[in-house]
């Protein structure tokens, strides 16, 4: 049995934290936004081993040995991306296409790239659909999802007196009430955001909740400080605010529109870079294209239910994505998928009696299909991304 260890690449967006990451991956901070933390093979951000070798190469070298049954379909499509998110301000609001939109959305923009157009003015960076789960290493707050149309209904019409009537009320669905508020520009735009920041001061809502958690006043205001008069600002009031604890999680499925708004976090997802985006974000954004992506009947379906699975590990499940956690103790794990672990806090040792590493706070392994059982001690907490079985 063969272990490894990777290191990640590191995203440094705007919207990102400037000590979470250095703090947790012990490196010098250099001032900018440290947003994203990667591990995978997606080649807009690949894994290395310790001498460098890309991730993909090495697996590629040995998919056998390293994958077990299934290893072409592994090869083929890599199926998961391990991150950490250190989110200081709001994500973009976006959605993720499903399998068959990506394979789509990909050709039809194939003749733009072999023309050599600017990538970052395309939709899709790959043909993989993108599902996310993401576990709460801090208190977060995330916006995914729709309300009921009722619920939609009273908070527009209530903060919107004077625009519902002439702009929105002959929209008898959220598609509809959305799609407008999107096709709104200029000055349009302004008089609405004006009025309803205005209505927002005359309720009186608290922008914070337990000085913790920003409401969905909170949210408006803030995203109206960092992006202006954008169709965003209303969202907090269509959409579900979901306020997670330290060790909840939620399961993000491609076609729910979504940002997080604040807190650090684990996330697994598909291993794809695809997000199409509607507002909150000096990138490129393509509404019309988002607006077919969207699935308008994606409410919030809860926080996912962790169990104990029969390793005794704590397991999140959500679609395809499987994401165990490991706390303060001994693991005798047997399974014949691979996976790849990560030690947020403490140490780890990964391996069996003969193989092993050991694993600092912020050092991440790649541990290949094995027949034998393997262990995992750990002195503080591992996050393990294990991959679905293939058949």
């Amino acid at each position: 049995m063969q272990i490894v260890r990777i290191r990640g690449v590191f995203k440094d967006y705007s919207w990102g934290s400037r000590d979470v990451l250095p703090a947790m991956f012990h490196y010098d901070a250099d001032g900018r936004p440290q947003a994203e933390a990667w591990f995978g093979v997606h080649p807009e951000g690949q894994a290395r081993l310790e001498d460098g070798t890309l991730l993909k190469d090495y697996l590629e070298s040995d998919p056998e040995a390293l994958f077990g049954e299934g290893s072409s379909a592994y090869v083929e499509c890599f199926p998961l991306m391990l991150k950490v998110l250190a989110v200081n301000n709001p994500l973009s609001l976006h959605v993720h296409p499903d399998a068959e939109q990506a394979a789509i959305g990909w050709r039809n923009e194939e003749l733009d790239r072999r023309a050599g157009r600017d990538a970052s003015l395309l939709d899709y960076s790959d043909s993989n659909c993108k599902n996310e789960l993401y576990y709460a290493l801090t208190p977060s707050t995330l916006m995914c999802g729709f309300r009921d149309f009722d619920s939609i209904h009273h908070h527009l019409t209530r903060l919107l007196p004077c625009s519902f009537d002439r702009l929105f009320s002959r929209s008898g669905t959220i598609r509809g009430l959305v799609k407008t508020l999107f096709s709104l520009g200029g000055d349009e735009l302004k008089t609405v955001i004006d009025e309803f920041l205005s209505s927002l001061q005359d309720a009186g809502e608290e922008s914070r909740r337990g000085g913790v958690y920003y409401t969905e006043r909170g949210i408006s205001e803030r995203i109206f400080s960092l992006f202006g008069h954008d169709a965003s600002v209303v969202m907090p009031y269509l959409m579900n605010v979901v306020h997670m604890r330290i060790g909840d999680a939620v399961y993000i499925h491609s076609g729910m529109l979504h940002t997080y708004v604040h807190g650090t976090g684990v996330e697994l997802e598909d291993s794809s870079d695809n997000e199409v985006r509607l507002g909150m974000s000096g990138k490129h954004k393509d509404i019309p294209a988002g607006l077919n992506l969207i699935d308008f009947e994606a409410g919030f379906s809860g926080k996912l239910d962790i169990r104990q699975d029969r390793f005794l590990r704590q397991r999140a499940d959500g679609g395809t994505l499987s994401l165990a956690i490991l706390p303060s103790g001994s693991y005798d794990i047997r399974e014949r998928v691979p996976s790849i672990a990560l030690c947020t806090e403490g140490q780890a040792r990964v391996g069996t009696s003969v193989d092993h590493v050991m694993l600092k706070e912020g050092e991440c392994c790649f541990i290949p299909s094995c027949d034998e059982e393997y262990h995992i001690r750990v002195a503080g907490k591992v996050f393990q991304a294990v991959f679905p079985e293939k058949h």
